[in-house]
């Protein structure tokens, strides 16, 4: 997922777009404003970041 930088450098229009295409969409995203659908998108961001197992360290003893 892009970063919060990348994401607001983009338009609404392609913002849209990388939502669909991503498989991100949620309700009223025609209506939904361009900080709303960043913050959606770091919200989601951050709950698979949460989600992740946490890798295991091979030179764990």
């Amino acid at each position: 997922m892009k970063t919060r930088e990348e994401l607001e450098t983009m338009t609404v229009k392609k913002l849209r777009r990388y939502v669909i295409d991503n498989g991100l969409s949620f309700p009223h995203l025609g209506q939904t404003k361009k900080a709303e659908i960043i913050d959606k998108l770091m919200k989601i961001r951050a709950e698979r970041e949460d989600t992740k197992p946490t890798p295991t360290s091979k030179d764990a003893t």
